[in-house]
């Protein structure tokens, strides 16, 4: 399972890659900018080939990727550079990553509902469809805890909990199996589960820590299938909302850094990321392309922050000038306070490259 989820982690970055970049190109191509590269990854590069005026290239480290066009980073009087378009051009091959990314995670949950699809942040009785299941897989079974004790393994479908005493309790959702076991806490219960279509029984004695009394991560596997035309509409819907869930993340996520200088533990970077990759895939292949779907909305929303180096950044100066009708900086100054930016954020995955592995070791 790790070398899938090591090739599965590298194909989703790149396909987040791919489709960010291939948006700032296809814009910059239509508004006759020249691309003198057109790059995944960040250097060393590992191979490269040069295509008319353009070269495109892999490069070793395989967590981001670059469009570089003439004018953007240094001074260019060609009429051909992107400094030197207007600021609407400018703004639209800016903002042409960001959409693409939403592009995607539309196109992808359009065709996820159109065929069966558990909802993503909405309910399923909330979606006009078809239920064709409903289950609560389990994606990932602490070591040590109250589930492996139990013999639960990641792919099986919770179905329903019992204690002495009390009536069975049936599992509809994710939420209703951690209601069940934070009102049990210390408890002795006995789960019925599904694998390999067949019903079992375990007996687990639930831990006293009301964060994670089973020691279990799951997902929701409620079976939604719309009709073609109502797909594209729900998927759109859930878009919306799961951006909206980000926005109010995102403001409290900032709130804390700039008041009490920490990085939320909710937080991840790239290892939280293969780490997330590799319970996608044990719970299948339409969680791991639900899974696509989040982090492209996510980094669609973290591109377009107004932070120097982001696309948002660039949206930032661009509006400035459109305001003020000139320049509020020199194109020198600017791609320094850009230059700056990315290394602050550099700097900034690092440290959360650095927490994630702690979290991952002391969980170990």
């Amino acid at each position: 399972m790790t070398f899938l989820t090591i090739i599965l982690f590298i194909f989703i970055l790149g396909l987040l890659v791919f489709v960010h970049e291939a948006g700032h190109f296809v814009a910059a191509k239509l508004s006759k900018i020249k691309v003198e590269e057109f790059a995944f990854g960040f250097p060393p590069k590992i191979w490269s080939i040069k295509k008319g005026e353009t070269v495109y290239a892999i490069n070793a480290i395989p967590i981001g990727g670059y469009v570089k066009m003439l004018g953007e980073s240094e001074e260019s009087q060609s009429k051909r550079s992107f400094s030197k378009k207007k600021p609407g051009v400018r703004a639209a091959v800016s903002v042409a990553g960001v959409l693409m990314n939403v592009i995607l995670a539309w196109l992808i949950l359009t065709i996820g509902f159109a065929v069966g699809m558990s909802p993503l942040v909405s309910t399923p009785d909330s979606i006009p469809g078809k239920k064709l299941s409903t289950s609560i897989v389990v994606a990932d079974v602490a070591k040590n805890s109250s589930a492996a004790t139990a013999g639960l393994k990641p792919g099986d479908d919770l179905i329903s909990a019992s204690t002495a005493g009390e009536i069975v309790t049936k599992f509809d959702l994710a939420k209703t199996v951690t209601d069940y076991t934070t009102t049990h806490l210390g408890k002795k219960i006995e789960i019925v589960y599904k694998r390999d279509n067949q019903e079992k029984l375990a007996e687990a004695t639930l831990s006293s820590d009301p964060t994670s009394p089973l020691g279990i991560s799951m997902v929701d596997n409620s079976i939604i299938r719309t009709a073609w035309y109502w797909s594209p509409v729900v998927a759109l819907r859930e878009i919306v909302r799961i951006i909206k869930i980000n926005l109010v993340f995102l403001k409290s996520f900032f709130a804390q850094l700039f008041s009490r200088g920490q990085i939320s533990k909710d937080v991840g970077g790239p290892v939280a990321i293969y780490i997330f990759t590799g319970m996608a895939a044990k719970a299948g292949t339409m969680v791991v392309l639900q899974f696509i779907a989040i982090l492209s909305i996510s980094l669609a929303l973290i591109n377009i922050l107004p932070f120097p180096a982001l696309d948002g950044g660039r949206l930032l100066f661009i509006a400035l000038e459109k305001i003020f009708r000139k320049k509020v900086v020199t194109e020198s100054v600017e791609n320094i306070i850009h230059m700056v930016g990315f290394a602050l954020i550099i700097l900034f995955a690092l440290v959360v490259t650095y927490k994630d592995v702690v979290n991952l070791i002391i969980k170990k």
